[in-house]
C-alpha cells in the first residue's frame, strides 16, 4: 500500500489524510530552501567565529553543519517499549519492511532514521554519518558503541519525500534498560530532539507507568517542550468508559514531567490501519488520525521559520555567552593572567562568578533569558582546557551578531515568506488542527463550547 500520505482528503467519520504537496508548493519549498542556505551562510559568516572564539562548542553546543540546517524536517518518536513507534512508521510509509520489527515484546533495539531513497537499503551507522546528504555525521560523537546501535533505512515511500521519520529503541523499565547500551540513552535522544522539528512522545493506553529513564527522557525534551506532541495509541483497544480515565492520568504523568506552563497537545486514536475494536469513538479516533497527518504535512512549509527561530535564539544565546567570557576576561587581576596557574585563575572566577555574571549583564544589557544557567556555566567553566585563553573583547563581533539578528535575518525572511493580513485570517470553522486542540471530554460529546461562548456572549450583549 501507499499509506495514507498519498490518500485523498478525508470526510467526516473516514480514516484518511492531507494529499501530497502540489507544484506550487514545491515552488514555494525551493525559495525557502534559498532562503535557509542564505540563513546559513550568514551563521557561518556572524555567529560562527563568535562561537569558535568563546569556547561556545564546550559550553553550550556543537556548531551547525549545512547539512543539518538544510535537512528535511525530522519527526524524532519516542516512547516505552511497544507503544507503536515502529507501526505507526509502517502505517504513514505504507510499507511492511522486513527491517520493521514490529512484535508485542521489546523488538527495536536500535535508533533507525527512515529516509527517502530510489530502492530500499539500510545502512549501518558508521556508513550513515558520512552520507552528505544526510545529517548525521554529529552523532560521532558518541562513539563506535553508540554508532553500533544506529542505522538508517532508504525507502520509495511517498511521505519520506517531505519528512524524515526517526525511530528509537523502546524505554524498558527497571534496570533491563541498561543491558547491553553502552551509551547514554538519555543524551543522543537531547541530541535527536533538539535537531527534530517535530517529536512524538507514544504512549500505550493500557501502559502509562513512567519509568526512570523514560523520565529522563522526558526531561531533556524540556527545552523542545514546543516541538512535543503526545499520541496515546491503542485507545481503541479500552472501553468508552475507560477512556476519559486514561486521558486524565495521561495528562497528569506528562505534565508532571514536562512542567510546560501549556497542556501538551494530546492526539488520541490507533495510530495504524486495523478495524477498531471498540468503535464508541470511532469519529473522534479518525479525527486525531487526521490531525496529526496534518502536522507531519504542514511541516516542510513551516520549516523556514522553524529554522529562523532556531538560528536566531542561537544567535542571542552566543552574544550572550561572548559578552560573559570577555567581561571575565577583562576582569581578571593582571597578576593571574600574567603568573597565575590555570588552578589559581580558575578558583579566582569561580569565587567571583555570580558578580561578575551580573556585572556583565548589567554592562551589556542582556536579558535575563539570553542569560546561560548559572550553574552549567559554572560546571563547564572549571573543566575548560586553556582558561587562561579566553577572548579579549572585540565590539566589532557584537555589532555583526546584532546586526545580523535586527536587519539581515528579516530581510532574508520577508524576501522568501512575506505575510499578508488576509493570509492570517482564520476560515469559518477553523482548521482541523485547531478543533484537534478541543478538550477531550468536549470531543465526547460532553457539552458544546461553541453554543456556550455564543450563549455567553448574547446574555452579555442583552
Amino acid at each position: 500500500g501507499a499509506g495514507p500520505w498519498t490518500r485523498a482528503a478525508p470526510s467526516v467519520g473516514r480514516s484518511a489524510s492531507p494529499v501530497p504537496t502540489a507544484g506550487a508548493d514545491r515552488d514555494e519549498l525551493t525559495e525557502e530552501r534559498e532562503a535557509m542556505q542564505e540563513l546559513w551562510g550568514l551563521y557561518s559568516e556572524a555567529v560562527l567565529p563568535a562561537e569558535e572564539s568563546s569556547f561556545f562548542d564546550h559550553f553550550k553546543q556543537k556548531p551547525i553543519t549545512i547539512q543539518e540546517f538544510l535537512a528535511k524536517p525530522q519527526v524524532l518518536l519516542l516512547g516505552q517499549y511497544s507503544t507503536g513507534k515502529t507501526s505507526m512508521i509502517r502505517w504513514l510509509t505504507g510499507t511492511a519492511s522486513v527491517h520493521f520489527d514490529v512484535k508485542p515484546e521489546p523488538s527495536t533495539d536500535k535508533f533507525m532514521a527512515v529516509m527517502h531513497g530510489r530502492s530500499e537499503r539500510l545502512i549501518l551507522g558508521n556508513a550513515a554519518t558520512c552520507l552528505k546528504q544526510a545529517s548525521y555525521q554529529g552523532l560521532s560523537i558518541f562513539g563506535s558503541d553508540f554508532l553500533q546501535s544506529f542505522q538508517a533505512l532508504s525507502m520509495p515511500a511517498d511521505v519520506l519525500k517531505d519528512i524524515t521519520l526517526v525511530d528509537t529503541p523502546g524505554v524498558l523499565p527497571g534496570k533491563r534498560h541498561s543491558i547491553g547500551r553502552n551509551y547514554d540513552f538519555p543524551a543522543v535522544c537531547s541530541w535527536m530532539a533538539e535537531r527534530a522539528d517535530l517529536v512524538l512522545l507514544m504512549f500505550d493506553a493500557h501502559k502509562l507507568d513512567i519509568s526512570d529513564e523514560f523520565q529522563k527522557v522526558m526531561e531533556v525534551l524540556r527545552p523542545h517542550s514546543d516541538k512535543v506532541r503526545c499520541l496515546l495509541n491503542k485507545a481503541d483497544q479500552i472501553g468508552a468508559s475507560n477512556l476519559v480515565r486514561v486521558y486524565g492520568a495521561l495528562l497528569w504523568n506528562v505534565g508532571k514531567v514536562l512542567r510546560t506552563p501549556e497542556v501538551t497537545k494530546v492526539f488520541v486514536s490507533s495510530f495504524w490501519d486495523e478495524e477498531y475494536r471498540f468503535k464508541d469513538h470511532k469519529k473522534l479516533f479518525d479525527q486525531d488520525k487526521a490531525n496529526v497527518l496534518e502536522e507531519l504535512r504542514n511541516l516542510p512549509r513551516a520549516t523556514l521559520l522553524r529554522r529562523t527561530h532556531t538560528i536566531v535564539e542561537r544567535m542571542r544565546r552566543v552574544r550572550a555567552h561572548y559578552c560573559i567570557l570577555t567581561y571575565l576576561r577583562s576582569q581578571l587581576p593582571w597578576h593571574l593572567r600574567a603568573f597565575g596557574s590555570e588552578a589559581r585563575v580558575r578558583h579566582w572566577f569561580d569565587c567571583n562568578l555570580p558578580r561578575l555574571f551580573e556585572e556583565a549583564q548589567r554592562l551589556h544589557k542582556m536579558s535575563s533569558g539570553d542569560m546561560p544557567d548559572i550553574v552549567a556555566f559554572r560546571e563547564k567553566l572549571s573543566t575548560l582546557e586553556g582558561i587562561q585563553r579566553l577572548p579579549a573583547w572585540d565590539s566589532e563581533v557584537v555589532e555583526e551578531i546584532t546586526r545580523a539578528i535586527d536587519d539581515r535575518v528579516p530581510g532574508i525572511i520577508n524576501g522568501a515568506h512575506g505575510v499578508s493580513a488576509g493570509e492570517m485570517a482564520r476560515p469559518e470553522g477553523g482548521s482541523a488542527a485547531a478543533k484537534g486542540r478541543l478538550g477531550l471530554l468536549e470531543r465526547l460529546g460532553f457539552g458544546n463550547p461553541g453554543a456556550s461562548r455564543s450563549a455567553k456572549r448574547r446574555r452579555t450583549e442583552v
